[in-house]
């Protein structure tokens, strides 16, 4: 038995709206065939009944669980119950906390499909535009690149903004075969731009993204000061990096040495390559002098922008 049982839990609510809707059309279109149940207050007989009984009509069956808390003593009655679903059912639980350490997650997993839905960290950039270009190419529209980084520099991470943001280039594409930055200038509107898009354009030296993504943060009050320590740990990481001779190197065993995360060891190891180590020192002094001179009372936007200057000149 197994296979008909599925646990979706984890951050990202829209991957987990998108992957149910998915399943449901795959199972079944006929409304009597579904049965949907709050799982915050979990009824052992309620549960069990809906899992055991069939449709009116026959044919396949969908029991869909959400805001389950499997931390719950209730699971544990419920457990035998997930054991003996009849193959003509299927069911999902969305689960919103768990221990996956519990009995009833490693049932679960013996008997069904557990899934987590991450949503993507800030400094995942290069994910969330590819993530981006290949939902526009699911809809028949090929983005550009530029435009899948302008689309994540206005609107930031989160899933459910740049679904919608895309929805409505789509629409305004029109019969145009291509999505371009320009399109995307016109039309897209500001959610949560990261710090790390404004790192990754600094690292590169590209002026005109980091000012842009820097004016989005601006506007939102972004933190300064904490920019400002976002890119010194930036700069600081790949002088720890040129230091151990990085080009080679296991990010994991960098990270593991100067007590970083792998996966920011690994893109700093990445943008390593295009620095000296006098660049990286300079930079670093760079940041330093504009941290006084914010904290000394200058223009915020006027000493951040100039220090960009600094940073991205060749």
């Amino acid at each position: 038995m197994g296979g008909n049982i599925f646990l979706f839990y984890g951050e990202e609510d829209f991957l987990i709206r998108e992957k149910v809707e998915d399943l449901k059309k795959g199972v079944t279109n006929d409304p009597l065939s579904l049965e949907q149940i709050d799982g915050e207050e979990p009824d052992r007989e309620r549960i069990t009944a809906a899992l055991q009984t069939s449709p009116l009509l026959g044919g396949d069956k969908l029991v869909i669980i959400r805001h389950a808390d499997l931390r719950m003593e209730e699971w544990v009655d419920i457990a035998p119950a997930l054991r003996s679903i009849p193959s003509s059912t299927t069911l999902i639980i969305v689960a919103a906390a768990l221990d996956r350490r519990s009995k009833i997650f490693k049932l679960i997993d013996e008997i069904g499909e557990t899934c987590e839905f991450k949503s993507f960290a800030d400094w995942e950039q290069d994910q969330v535009v590819a993530w981006i270009l290949g939902r526009a190419k699911r809809s028949g529209k090929k983005m550009e690149h530029e435009a899948g980084l302008r689309l994540r520099e206005i609107c930031g991470n989160r899933l459910y903004k740049l679904a919608s943001e895309i929805e409505k280039l789509i629409t305004y594409a029109g019969d145009k075969d291509a999505i371009t930055a320009q399109d995307v200038e016109e039309l897209a509107s500001a959610g949560e731009v990261s710090s790390f898009a404004l790192a990754d354009a600094v690292a590169a030296r590209d002026l005109d993204r980091a000012l842009r993504a820097f004016r989005v943060l601006s506007k939102n009050r972004g933190d300064l000061f904490q920019i400002l320590s976002l890119l010194a740990t930036q700069y600081r990481t790949m002088l720890q990096i040129k230091g151990l001779g990085g080009a080679g190197k296991d990010a994991r065993k960098i990270a593991q040495i100067i007590g970083g995360s792998p996966y920011f060891v690994r893109k700093c190891l990445e943008k390593a390559r295009s620095f000296g180590e006098e660049d990286l020192r300079q930079n670093l002094e760079t940041l330093l002098a504009a941290d006084l001179r914010l904290k000394s009372g200058e223009s915020q936007p006027a000493t951040f922008e100039l220090m960009l200057f600094s940073l991205c000149k060749r």
